[in-house]
């Protein structure tokens, strides 16, 4: 295999890696002991009255994972990008 294939492939794999964690759901426990559900990373299925009914402390703490979680994730997809696009920028060298 090329270069630029293998870079090509690490970079896919990188970019569906991110975007799958920042899809991933996240939870946390309530102070009953119930798991809540805290949307994932970039906000979907996040309801932020249902939470403060439940604990005032909860939507401050799913808050927190969530940027956590995208702390990390937004740069692991990122570098895929960069991956993807830099193994179709790049020249393929000359068989002279």
């Amino acid at each position: 295999m090329s270069p630029r294939t293998v870079t090509a492939v690490v970079g896919a794999a990188f970019l569906l890696a991110g975007l799958l964690i920042m899809l991933l759901p996240l939870e946390t426990d309530s102070p009953s002991g119930l798991s809540v559900s805290c949307g994932n990373s970039v906000g979907m299925g996040y309801d932020d009255i249902e939470l403060e009914a439940e604990s005032e402390a909860l939507p401050e703490i799913c808050g927190e994972l969530r940027a956590e979680r995208l702390a990390w994730a937004a740069p692991v997809a990122v570098l895929g990008l960069l991956l993807l696009a830099g193994g179709a920028i790049a020249r393929r060298r000359s068989a002279s």
